[in-house]
């Protein structure tokens, strides 16, 4: 399995690579009145309206500034995408399922990590792109999305 190892708030991360439609450079993000706190806003993707999450907020971890080089992966899903904002990428890894480590057993990520790795020395969480958000936090995600995707097309419009 190859994974995508990125870094967020002092810890080191990763994402089944199949898991990854692409990795953008920090834009300009619309922030539309009513956006959850978890979120650090809407990417223009093409002219669709992606949401870019933070997983600092989501996660509990220390605050994570973006800044000009901020990398932005935005994740595959057939309904709605979403994105998320980390630090840094470091590598793509290959691993097997039989160097998963075990989790810690104080549950850390919201139970959307699945296993440990042991990347080159440095432990690293997988984390399911399917379990970054609980139910509400998805179904408020993508009403949210609507409304931006809306807001693009009346902007596409008057052009």
């Amino acid at each position: 399995m190859d994974l995508v190892v990125f870094h967020v708030s002092g810890l080191d991360c990763a994402f089944p690579l199949v898991a990854i439609k692409e990795i953008v450079p920090m834009a300009m993000l619309s922030t539309p009145p009513g956006m959850a706190s978890c979120m650090a806003g809407f990417l223009n993707l093409r002219g669709a309206a992606i949401p870019i999450l933070r997983l600092d907020r989501l996660f509990d971890l220390p605050e994570q500034r973006p800044g000009l080089n901020t990398p932005l992966i935005i994740l595959r899903s057939a309904a709605n995408p979403n994105g998320v904002l980390v630090g840094s990428v470091r590598r793509i890894v290959s691993v097997t399922k039989a160097s998963f480590l075990p989790l810690p057993e104080k549950h850390i990520f919201r139970d959307c990590a699945i296993a440990s790795i042991d990347v080159t020395g440095d432990l690293a969480y997988l984390l399911s792109p399917d379990c970054i958000l609980l139910d509400n936090e998805r179904n408020l995600l993508q009403q949210l999305q609507a409304m931006e995707q809306a807001r693009l097309g009346q902007l596409a419009a008057r052009l």
